[in-house]
């Protein structure tokens, strides 16, 4: 998991939708977030002990922001699989050797060595609750107003993953996709695959997409129980692999239409009728694959050109009903330039 978050981390549109999407927004509407630099991990401290951080970046403040000259923010990332009690010591020491190396740089904001701020933030994704001291005050003895004075303050931001519901987090945002790729299955699975595909269609987003397609291949087949789901290439670097991992599945699940009509037929028939139980439950079973292909498609469809397209292609969606036509329809939102070539290509081929 580290190095994975390592690596997507060091990008600076990852972090852009960090900040915008999972940050507060009362502080970070001054950060001028087409400035990002990424800075060293490693401190080395006075008494020549070095420590490590997973990723720190240097946000400046925008120029019309009521800042200093100069003024920056440290965004500092820790990337956890594990939960752990001392994070708070942690934070605290990796913020004074940081603070200690940018004196030692003279990187302050002026000649008075005026610290920066700093945002230590958790990214976890275990499956237990991060529900941990998230400040210095809450693992300080407590000794009243008088000695809280000279005790260290410093909190810190958690995203637990798995706490955040994939209905609520920010649209069009690859910490989103990252979030729900980590915690979805099934459909719910494809679609984060989609939206991610969707998010990266770029050429300039090539090394962005070679990292998740790299982790996906690695971590996503231990967490299905459904094996031979093409996730990867969704990810490729051509655009038309998207559409042929629809096929694909489009393909599989005919493939399989059959088996599954007759396993819930079967059970129906007890009290039905043999007969008449399997036809119900081949019907049951194909329009639950068509409803969920559609929207698969929509989703797609909404990923390139907005909802308002994606709910006039839902109408041609509607009377689709045989893998050609899905094929069709994926090929068309694929290959359109634009929301109104794609609804003149389906409309077209639904005539």
């Amino acid at each position: 998991m580290d190095e994975f978050y390592k690596i997507v981390f060091a990008f600076p549109r990852v972090v852009r939708d960090l900040v915008r999407g999972f940050l507060p927004e009362p502080w970070t509407a001054d950060l001028d977030l087409d400035r990002l630099e990424l800075l060293p991990t490693a401190y080395v401290s006075d008494g020549w002990h070095t420590r490590y951080g997973d990723r720190i970046w240097k946000i400046p403040y925008r120029q019309d922001a009521d800042r200093p000259p100069g003024a920056y923010v440290v965004l500092l990332l820790e990337f956890q699989s594990e939960v752990d009690a001392t994070m708070p010591v942690r934070m605290l020491v990796y913020t004074g050797l940081l603070f200690q190396e940018l004196l030692r740089q003279r990187q302050g904001l002026s000649e008075e060595r005026v610290l920066p701020h700093v945002v230590p933030l958790v990214v976890y994704n275990g499956r237990r609750r991060w529900n941990l001291p998230l400040s210095m005050t809450e693992m300080t003895l407590p000794g009243g107003a008088v000695m809280a004075e000279f005790q260290p303050r410093q909190s810190y931001l958690a995203l637990d993953e798995w706490r955040r519901s994939t209905d609520d987090l920010p649209s069009d945002n690859l910490v989103s996709s990252l979030v729900a790729l980590e915690t979805s299955q099934g459909k719910a699975l494809d679609l984060a695959v989609a939206e991610l595909a969707g998010l990266l269609n770029d050429p300039v987003d090539a090394q962005i997409r070679h990292a998740f397609r790299y982790w996906i291949e690695r971590l996503r087949p231990r967490r299905t129980r459904r094996p031979g789901r093409s996730y990867t290439a969704m990810l490729m670097e051509e655009p038309m692999t998207l559409l042929e991992s629809v096929n694909e599945r489009l393909q599989k699940y005919y493939d399989d239409l059959e088996r599954q009509a007759i396993e819930r037929g079967l059970e129906q028939g007890i009290e039905q009728g043999l007969e008449q139980g399997i036809e119900q439950g081949r019907l049951r079973a194909l329009e639950q694959f068509l409803a969920e292909e559609r929207a698969l498609l929509r989703r797609m469809a909404e990923r390139r050109f907005g909802s308002a397209v994606a709910e006039r292609l839902a109408t041609v969606l509607a009377d689709i009903a045989d893998n050609d036509g899905f094929a069709a329809v994926g090929d068309a939102i694929v290959d359109s330039a634009s929301g109104d070539e794609l609804i003149g290509r389906v409309g077209a081929n639904d005539a």
